[in-house]
């Protein structure tokens, strides 16, 4: 065989290594995942009053749609935070999932030491951290915003959004494969 021919072989299978299409959504997910971080990074830096007669129109417009008191203001408030915390785990999530999907060597799986058990495991976990690390941020970053305050509840709230999306998470993993009939690859 020719050197050519060798070399070939080699970028083939280097072609092989690396799936163009999980890239392609690996990066799609980075981005909606830093863009919805500036989404929350923006609100939080309105200031208090603003911040309040905008939930409070918002809060109109719902409880007028359906005619009835449908939902207090604090309320609302406190299922906006569940609501995007849950929203940047899932994004993150798949971002995590599909950077790990890129390349087809498993090098976490051929790791000697391997604390977590599973793929689906490894990137709840990583997804978890990143959205409390970013609640946390947020609410650090409002202690510099005029008529807001860096509040512990705030991220209890937001914890509720990320526990509950990886909850779901997990559960819709598990119902998948038991409808294929499959059990999770899990490491020794």
């Amino acid at each position: 065989m020719s050197e050519v021919e060798t070399t070939r072989i080699k970028n083939k299978t280097k072609k092989k290594d690396i799936s163009l299409r999980y890239l392609v959504l690996a990066i799609l997910f980075w981005l909606l995942t830093f863009t919805c971080i500036l989404v929350i990074f923006l609100l939080s830096s309105e200031e208090g009053e603003v911040s309040n007669s905008t939930s409070t129109l918002l809060q109109g417009k719902i409880n007028n749609t359906f005619n009835i008191f449908l939902i207090s203001n604090d309320s609302l408030r406190d299922l906006a935070h569940v609501t995007e915390y849950g929203g940047l785990t899932l994004l993150a999530f798949l971002a995590i999932d599909f950077t790990n999907r890129i390349s087809k060597k498993k090098s976490y799986s051929e790791s000697p030491l391997k604390i977590i058990k599973s793929d689906n495991e490894m990137n709840i976990i990583f997804a978890g951290w990143f959205a409390i690390i970013n609640a946390l941020a947020d609410e650090y970053h409002q202690l510099f915003v005029n008529g807001r305050n860096g509040n512990f509840g705030d991220v209890l709230k937001d914890l509720i959004g990320i526990i509950l999306v990886l909850a779901i998470i997990r559960l819709v993993f598990s119902i998948y494969l038991a409808s294929k009939g499959r059990k999770e690859v899990r490491y020794n």
